[in-house]
């Protein structure tokens, strides 16, 4: 039996609202999602052959200039901290109270250059020379400040001689300077890793293995934001922010980074940075962009700086994001850290600074300065992973980052 005209109209309009709900329901919104870093390093690839010793440190260097009788007084390993001392005096070392406590959350006191000035004069630090140390507690004057003024400790560093390294082709070409991937991609720039990737803490620490279990990040953590996402799996266009946090990174009660937390962004613009990128099965790519991030940990307030960064990361919505950071690392930014380290870090870490920065400068693969012609920046690759987490935007609630 046929429909009258009425029942007609009335299933014209229930068919009209059934497709407005079917639209709807095939059109979802997209999604953002947000992440704290909880560490960001040096990624060293496990391969014994690469380092067949160590890079020497400062106090090894030091003690090969001992005399025979005092050589053999300080090489035993009880005696490393009377050996670092000796160094101390021996070669001029300062450290001295600023008078300021540090600032909020673990950043930088403020000391004048009068302030500064007064202590090069009342404690004999050359002028000019020293840096704010311990996040403004302290200033210091050592090779590690200065290490223009210790040429003798700028020896003893190994290349890193493995053909593989982490990394990505940043130059677009292969060259015999470059690396194997360990998924077998050749042509990775990663000078970086070939100055330093033989001293104690690159081969100790920097290996996946060892860093993803070491929280490196807590006072101030990166923050990622992944933003228009329509598909979390593969969407040809999103948009990627960084953000330094002005918040610490929270940990459970067994010490790991918390998810799901929420977190301050800091509105200091020098911190943030944004690019396109897009997802392909899981994976987050981007394209090239300045990105600088702080670097707020411990005694250290400075930052890291790398040009033409590109991001290849693996993102698992409510879980996780792990992957790298690939570019050019500049030179100022991995300088002013090994300045504001000190004697005290490169002790710690077994490092030589002035060794550093010289292998450092001698790879450095792009970027001439226009007055010197000398590259400003190394090729490297940075690892990280982070947790979900919720951002709070100056003047705004929970933002909406961390959606499932």
């Amino acid at each position: 039996m046929g429909l009258n005209g009425r029942e007609r109209r009335a299933a014209a309009g229930l068919l009209a609202i059934a497709s407005v709900m079917t639209v709807g329901a095939s059109a979802p919104q997209p999604q953002s999602f947000s992440f704290a870093l909880t560490n960001i390093y040096i990624a060293a690839y496990e391969d014994e052959k690469a380092c067949p010793a160590l890079s020497l440190s400062s106090a090894d260097i030091f003690l090969e200039s001992l005399p025979p009788a005092e050589r053999a007084q300080y090489a035993p390993d009880d005696k490393v901290q009377d050996l670092h001392k000796l160094m101390g005096q021996r070669l001029g070392f300062k450290m001295v109270p600023t008078g300021h406590k540090s600032g909020e959350n673990g950043s930088m006191a403020q000391v004048s250059e009068a302030e500064k000035d007064a202590l090069r004069q009342k404690h004999n630090i050359p002028a000019g020379k020293g840096t704010l140390s311990f996040l403004g507690t302290r200033f210091a004057y050592d090779s590690c400040t200065n290490p223009e003024d210790f040429p003798f400790l700028a020896k003893g560093n190994e290349d890193y001689r493995g053909l593989i390294a982490y990394g990505i082709d940043l130059d677009g070409r292969v060259s015999k300077d470059d690396y194997v991937s360990p998924d077998k991609v050749p042509g990775v720039d990663n000078q970086l890793i070939r100055a330093v990737g033989c001293t104690f803490s690159t081969r100790d620490f920097g290996t996946p293995r060892v860093a993803d279990d070491v929280i490196t990040s807590l006072s101030s953590p990166t923050l990622v934001e992944v933003t228009g996402v329509d598909d979390p799996a593969n969407d040809d266009d999103v948009t990627v922010r960084f953000y330094a946090s002005a918040s610490p990174l929270e940990l459970s009660g067994a010490g790991k980074p918390l998810a799901w937390a929420s977190l301050d962004v800091d509105p200091d613009r020098r911190f943030m940075a944004e690019t396109k990128g897009r997802i392909r099965n899981g994976e987050l790519v981007t394209d090239p962009f300045d990105l600088r991030m702080r670097l707020r940990e411990q005694i250290i307030d400075s930052y890291r700086e790398v040009r033409q960064a590109r991001i290849q990361a693996k993102i698992k919505p409510g879980e996780a994001i792990e992957g790298g950071i690939y570019g050019y690392h500049t030179l100022a930014s991995i300088e002013e850290n090994y300045h504001q380290s000190t004697q005290v870090g490169s002790n710690l870490t077994r490092m030589s600074c002035p060794a550093l920065v010289k292998a450092v400068r001698r790879y450095a693969d792009a970027f001439p300065d226009p007055k010197t012609r000398r590259n400003s920046a190394i090729s490297s690759a940075l690892r990280f992973r982070g947790v979900p987490v919720f951002l709070i935007k100056k003047g705004q609630q929970v933002a909406q980052g961390a959606q499932q």
